[in-house]
């Protein structure tokens, strides 16, 4: 079974496809990590690790520690709604 470790867990993007990928492949093989703490839904529903994806000795050991086989990287991209609630 493939062990996903998802970096930006906390933006928009990646709380979407972090549960997303918890309901697919189970939520103990979702590994969420941000460099801030994410929603209680993201927190509570599987693995969370605060993790700066700038320190990559940091990354490294959690990749270890989960046996991690897949890594989504979303930090730093930028989403969010318009106004209107349009995804810009």
């Amino acid at each position: 079974m493939d062990k996903i470790l998802v970096i930006g867990c906390a933006g928009q993007i990646g709380s979407e496809l972090t549960l997303e990928l918890r309901k697919m492949y189970g939520d103990s093989n979702v590994v969420a990590a941000d460099i801030r703490q994410a929603g209680e839904d993201i927190c509570q529903s599987g693995p969370f690790e605060i993790v700066n994806a700038l320190e990559t000795d940091k990354v490294a050991e959690v990749v270890k520690k989960y046996g991690i086989t897949q890594i989504y990287h979303l930090a730093a991209i930028l989403s969010g709604l318009s106004p209107l609630g349009i995804l810009i």
